[in-house]
């Protein structure tokens, strides 16, 4: 008999690799697997297999018993986060990406996250903020410099030379 690990793990590969015909039977082995050993991993990744076939609310509510079991596993904020700016809960989402950023502020997708929200919610000059902190871990990566260079641009920002 495989343990909670074992399919958390299993269902992390199948989310990973997007393979929506075996969401179905991930959601029925986690959901049996988590009555009996509760894991924040566990419910994070049934959150992202009901939400990846269109069952939002089964997907917040085990993105909150993630969160619930484990305050500091990111990643259910930040899908939380996804969650919440797809239900046009903007305010929701920025401060679950800021919670997400506080756990772990080296990672630079949870930056990139915040900032899109920021730019479309037309607050463009923290936007531009936590793009350039994205910048500073990942500095290579050109969408984050294009996006800097894009909002630099609408606001009037002459670019830094580098040289």
């Amino acid at each position: 008999m495989r343990t909670i690990s074992e399919y958390y793990i299993e269902s992390y590969r199948i989310l990973f690799f997007d393979e929506m015909s075996d969401y179905e039977k991930v959601i029925a082995e986690l959901t049996e697997k988590l009555k009996g050993e509760q894991n924040s991993h566990g419910y994070n990744n049934l959150g992202v297999a009901h939400y990846e076939i269109g069952e939002l609310d089964k997907a917040l509510e085990n993105f909150n018993l993630a969160i619930e079991l484990n305050s500091e596993n990111g990643i259910a904020y930040i899908n939380r986060a996804f969650l919440n700016e797809k239900w046009n809960k903007i305010a929701d989402a920025e401060m679950d990406y800021g919670k997400a950023i506080e756990l772990n502020p080296t990672n630079a997708t949870y930056w990139r996250s915040r900032a899109y929200l920021l730019k479309e919610k037309g607050a463009l000059a923290k936007a531009l903020s936590d793009f350039k902190r994205a910048k500073k871990i990942e500095p290579n990566f050109q969408q984050t410099i294009n996006e800097i260079t894009e909002l630099e641009q609408s606001l009037g920002i002459a670019p830094k030379n580098s040289g």
